[in-house]
């Protein structure tokens, strides 16, 4: 049976390895320069949690918060490990690093947020505002036409900047490592819940189940929701925000939840064809090695839960 039907389950890739949290066991497993995995195990109690969890529409809410929360408390963990170099950059970025005394490595992950930063910011930000603001008017449209048009291109660009992000050269391997989690959730595990290579490399490497996706699509719900809503000053529309992207989580969430913990089939594979659509755009397949080391940590995680 699959592992991610038998548990509860927390899982996100970090810097070369991924985060495994199963009950209040959480493993951090990354592949260092040695060749070795490194293993951190954490055992700690979420009883608050465990409760909200329970609770309809709030636990949408909490998915989303902490989703965040566990990406950054496992790339911070698992810094600690001393992740491999992998990512060493061109002949002229080695270079510039070694002027500089800094790593390849670093350089070319500072690139990749300098990117990421740029096509959110041109794309998603700038690129409607512009439209909005210098293109569309002279048109003579409307102002709902206008607000129309300039939210289905924001919604198109999130969707650009989904496709492109996860190919950039650092954030591709987080996609991979994203894959072999999802193949060691999906593989076929023992009466122990132990689950081997071998089972792990057969299994699928996309998941029905993806807090990324959920994210994008609470994101471009929420673009839609805020062409919606007028606001007059900024403290009332910060708020007003904030508020509309928690209630379109803890709503998307309840029929989510039932389509990700049912069985398969052709309707609700169709039902969840969009989010599926983006675990795929945000996802590659991994390398043994990759699967082997989110095997180490499911096994470590599982074996060490209490609950």
């Amino acid at each position: 049976m699959p592992n991610n039907e038998r548990y509860t389950i927390h899982a996100n890739p970090v810097a070369e390895g991924v985060r495994i949290q199963v009950g209040n066991a959480t493993a951090f497993a990354v592949r260092q320069d040695s060749k070795d995995v490194a293993l951190r195990l954490r055992r700690e109690y979420h009883p608050a949690r465990d409760a909200m969890e329970r609770i309809p529409f709030l636990r949408g809410m909490l998915r989303l918060v902490l989703s965040v929360a566990d990406f950054l408390d496992g790339v911070s963990e698992s810094a600690q490990l001393m992740p491999q170099q992998i990512v060493k950059g061109t002949r002229f970025e080695q270079r510039f690093a070694e002027l500089f005394r800094i790593r390849s490595t670093s350089l070319v992950a500072a690139g990749s947020v300098l990117a990421i930063l740029f096509l959110i910011g041109g794309l998603v930000i700038a690129g409607p505002w512009a439209l909005a603001k210098f293109v569309l008017p002279q048109f003579e449209l409307s102002r709902n036409a206008i607000n129309a048009v300039a939210c289905a291109f924001r919604v198109l660009s999130m969707l650009l900047c989904a496709a492109v992000v996860p190919r950039l050269r650092v954030v591709n391997r987080f996609a991979m490592y994203r894959g072999a989690i999802n193949r060691v959730l999906n593989a076929d595990a023992d009466a122990d819940g132990r689950v081997t290579q071998e089972a792990a490399e057969r299994a699928p490497h996309l998941s029905r189940r993806s807090d990324a996706a959920f994210i994008l699509v609470v994101l471009m719900l929420s673009v839609i929701a805020f062409a919606l809503i007028r606001t007059f000053t900024l403290p009332v529309q910060v708020l007003v925000r904030v508020l509309t992207v928690l209630a379109i989580a803890a709503v998307l969430n309840e029929p989510l939840r039932l389509l990700e913990n049912a069985r398969r089939g052709h309707l609700t594979d169709a039902l969840l064809a969009v989010q599926i659509g983006l675990e795929r755009l945000m996802t590659r397949r991994p390398h043994a090695q990759m699967v082997e080391v989110a095997v180490y940590a499911w096994n470590a995680a599982r074996e060490n839960d209490k609950t």
